[in-house]
């Protein structure tokens, strides 16, 4: 997989932002979002431990990692389960000695019109897109001894109310309300809280809806850039937020959409 960030820039750069040598976790680190920007800032510098459900992407990510010489470890965790969760935090304290991020990405989407959308479902992308998130960010306060910073994964989709996403809208907009009262209580503790909202990024997991014109021409003919994400695009802004330089970038959500929610 390429990456955005040239390697004659990668040292300076991570030193620039404060994340070389710096211990951070990211969530649905196997595949798309996750797995760029957990590469993106393993190549900055960063001890970079990701985790996902499933241990063969998390595996296939590691050897990527291997090969360019970055340091990468992963462990197996269900975000929607804390004693996973908390089991995988500790997992990257004892490997590398410390906590000082962590990105809560992972999450799911079920695309059906409202009155169509089953209870089950519906509840299912609130906790993985919401309480998932939120274990994950408690978990890692917890062992953030020395403050740290936090980004959750939002979206363009939680400031429109697009038809057919309305667990997936609802649940990012709760995320970036997590991202604020968050900020505000932990940041006594020094850890600061933000958001990243992405709009429409191709991956693994919606490349199904991609593949239908109809359904891209729509999307695009939304963003005034003129073309979804490319999830490569998420690493800066991503180790942005996370860098201990922007001590007072608290509670906000980021927008990287194209001018979408403009």
């Amino acid at each position: 997989m390429a990456i955005l960030i040239a390697p004659a820039l990668r040292s300076s750069l991570g030193q620039a932002l404060g994340l070389a040598g710096r211990t951070i976790v990211v969530t649905g680190a196997n595949s798309g979002i996750g797995q760029a920007v957990a590469l993106g800032l393993a190549e900055l510098g960063a001890n970079v431990l990701g985790l996902a459900r499933r241990e063969e992407g998390l595996a296939a990510v590691a050897e990527q990692a291997e090969q360019a010489g970055i340091s990468f470890a992963y462990a197996v965790a269900d975000v929607t389960d804390e004693a996973s969760v908390e089991a995988a935090m500790d997992r990257a304290v004892e490997t590398f000695g410390g906590l000082h991020g962590v990105v809560a990405n992972a999450g799911i989407a079920v695309v059906q019109p409202a009155l169509e959308v089953g209870a089950d479902d519906f509840r299912s992308v609130v906790d993985t897109n919401l309480n998932g998130v939120f274990l994950t960010a408690r978990s890692a306060a917890k062992r953030m001894t020395g403050g740290g910073s936090i980004v959750l994964t939002s979206s363009s989709f939680a400031r429109r109310g697009f038809p057919d996403w309305s667990s997936y809208n609802a649940s990012k907009a709760a995320v970036s309300m997590l991202a604020e009262t968050l900020s505000v209580e932990w940041a006594p503790r020094g850890i600061r809280v933000n958001a990243i909202g992405p709009t429409a990024t191709l991956t693994p997991v919606n490349e199904a809806l991609f593949a239908d014109p109809d359904f891209t021409a729509a999307v695009v003919a939304g963003i005034p850039a003129g073309r979804i994400l490319d999830a490569r695009e998420l690493i800066l802004p991503t180790a942005f937020l996370l860098s201990p330089v922007n001590g007072m970038i608290l509670g906000q959500t980021l927008m990287v959409d194209g001018g979408q929610t403009l």
